[in-house]
């Protein structure tokens, strides 16, 4: 009875060390080594289409680039303020194309299909879209992102511009946007939408039909809307004429892995 005993002590010993090796061995074997790593963010609630993120809602976390999708963004910072446009569920990596920039004046992006001009107005501004013909939209020259001064044809002094640097959010209607996204050129239109403040309808409201349109350079247009109101001065405190600041150019975030997981051979 006693060499039975002492018999299954040695093969619980033995079956007990093969276990602990084997463990081992499955642990070697599974390890995938020289793969790097990267950060990538994590959502930490979900967060459903329409919705204005802030960083609190996400995390960043370290993964093997194997496992990390491509397009996933890595700072939550850059898109504080940024609108999902698709859902995003609790620990699933955060991707650029789920997300809209709500400080691009024209949007550019479309939320779930639909494009919705309303999400890309700043505050104070509103999109009025008025009528115009061949003649008073420059030949048909305008086109989305320029900027106009408008004129009021029957007032007193009709050279000076009653409104100036207006921006350009569309030129004809959804339709014509559509079909422009699609790949169709818009070359011919009866109405410009533009993003003015409530003062400025006020203007264009009493103006009526009268209205004209001059087409801005560029630049002047852009250049003077974003004036900022304090003026620039030197290191003695002196204002200094014709140097306005300039606002920081950025990204606006999109901070995102731009390539593709490498790929790895299996673990020897």
């Amino acid at each position: 009875m006693r060499k039975i005993y002492l018999f299954a002590v040695i093969f619980a010993l033995l079956a007990g060390v093969a276990t602990y090796f084997f463990v081992n061995s499955l642990k070697h074997n599974s390890a995938v080594t020289g793969v790097k790593e990267a950060d990538v963010l994590i959502a930490m609630v979900d967060i459903e289409p329409d919705t204005v993120v802030t960083p609190d809602m996400f995390q960043v976390l370290r993964l093997p680039v194997t496992s990390i999708t491509y397009g996933t963004l890595v700072n939550a910072q850059e898109i504080n303020g940024f609108m999902a446009t698709e859902t995003i569920r609790k620990g699933e990596q955060v991707l650029a194309s789920k997300l809209t920039d709500l400080r691009e004046d024209d949007g550019g992006l479309e939320s779930n299909g639909e494009y919705r001009l309303s999400y890309h107005l700043g505050e104070g501004k509103y999109a009025y879209t008025i009528t115009v013909g061949e003649t008073n939209a420059v030949a048909l020259f305008l086109r989305a992102g320029d900027y106009i001064h408008i004129y009021d044809a029957m007032a007193p002094e009709a050279v000076n511009p009653i409104l100036k640097n207006i921006p350009v959010l569309h030129v004809g209607t959804y339709s014509d946007y559509k079909m422009t996204k699609s790949g169709v050129e818009t070359t011919s239109y009866a109405m410009i939408t533009l993003c003015v403040t409530e003062q400025q309808i006020e203007t264009l409201l009493k103006t009526g039909e009268n209205i004209r349109v001059a087409l801005v350079p560029y630049e002047e247009g852009a250049s003077l809307v974003t004036v900022p109101t304090e003026p620039a001065t030197d290191e003695e405190g002196s204002t200094l004429a014709n140097n306005p600041l300039k606002e920081p150019q950025t990204n606006f975030g999109m901070g995102e892995i731009t390539t593709a997981p490498p790929t790895t051979a299996a673990a020897k």
